[in-house]
């Protein structure tokens, strides 16, 4: 966790994205995390964790791991690094978008590049975001479950 940072999270977590589901879902959605950074993870799932209707399933530390964890546990979302080792984002969302179609992956990246934008697309991912705009995502990922039913990609406006 970085220093300092937890009461940080909480606060903006509880203030601006406790927000209640869509009525159109039963249920919390399921989210595992991918990403060889423990810390990554650790941070967040401390920012999901007190997100109203999101539930933390499991956790990967490379996509081939993603993959399986994928086939046995069917999450409604994957949040997916890109740079791992073993087998990357890029391949693991194909393999997974080809397994699970409804699954939503949300490619999560410390620098965005048209040729990254290119392959994670065409991969099947539904969104991007910037790793250091994580404070976001319990609204970036509602934003893309909504823009994904209607069809539409979403991307981080910082990437435009």
């Amino acid at each position: 966790m970085i220093s300092g940072s937890e009461d940080l999270i909480r606060g903006f977590v509880s203030a601006q994205h406790a927000g209640a589901l869509p009525e159109s879902h039963r249920g919390p959605y399921r989210i595992l995390l991918v990403d060889d950074d423990e810390r990554m993870c650790d941070l967040i799932g401390e920012i999901l964790a007190d997100c109203k209707g999101m539930s933390i399933i499991g956790r990967a530390a490379n996509g081939k791991e993603a993959v399986d964890l994928t086939t046995r546990s069917l999450p409604d979302v994957i949040l997916m690094d890109v740079n791992m080792p073993v087998l990357d984002g890029i391949q693991a969302t194909s393999s997974i978008k080809e397994a699970s179609p409804s699954t939503v992956v949300i490619c999560l990246t410390q620098t965005f590049t048209p040729s990254l934008y290119s392959a994670m697309r065409t991969a099947g991912a539904a969104a991007f975001l910037c790793k250091n705009e994580v404070l976001a995502l319990p609204d970036f990922i509602m934003s893309t479950l909504d823009q994904s039913q209607n069809g539409s990609f979403a991307l981080d406006s910082r990437m435009n």
